[in-house]
């Protein structure tokens, strides 16, 4: 073979090769895993609907925005508290995109005198009293200590779950990915 065929043989090579290596992934139903979630993926999104729901400090349910919201636990000691200041620091780091999420924490009864004055001592938290027993149910296995944070979409399906031991940054990612690919809310 003269050196000009061989040339041309590595450019269609060099060109065709991204090409087939795609293809093969693709077939392979390859995924990175960086794009993995972080939290447990609630299948089949379990609806909530805001009727359900009555807002007992600030609002009800705000349709069209996303919600970071804490399923409240009887009481609320030093975890829950964290877990609320938490849940300020995910939204503020969402920068522009802070607009579209609210935060919400779920409970059955009427909430506690501690778990009241933790949410009015962060601010711009809304409690949202509602079928939390029957909702714990049906969520999936989130881990260590049951669901503790979650991610509802703004049409009222409740996306993923978090443990009470979860990561704030990898809750953090979700969101951002969420708010990224969604146009709604």
């Amino acid at each position: 073979m003269n050196r000009q065929r061989l040339i041309l043989i590595g450019l269609f090579v060099a060109f065709a090769a991204p090409f087939v290596i795609g293809w093969a992934l693709f077939v392979g139903d390859w995924r990175p895993d960086r794009a993995a979630s972080h939290g447990k993926l609630v299948d089949p999104p379990t609806v909530l609907s805001a009727a359900q729901w009555r807002g007992l400090l600030g609002e009800g349910p705000t349709p069209g925005q996303w919600t970071l919201a804490m399923l409240a636990p009887a009481e609320c000691d030093d975890t829950c508290r964290h877990t609320l200041w938490l849940m300020q620091q995910i939204e503020s780091t969402q920068a522009r995109e802070a607009s579209r999420v609210q935060r919400a924490v779920l409970v059955a009864d009427t909430p506690s005198d501690s778990l009241r004055e933790a949410v009015e001592q962060i601010g711009q938290t809304r409690i949202w009293q509602g079928p939390l027993r029957s909702l714990r149910e049906t969520l999936p296995d989130a881990g260590a200590g049951g669901p503790r944070l979650a991610i509802i979409d703004p049409q009222g399906n409740l996306m993923m779950v978090y443990p009470d031991s979860f990561d704030p940054s990898g809750v953090r990612r979700d969101l951002e990915r969420l708010l990224k690919f969604s146009w709604i809310g």
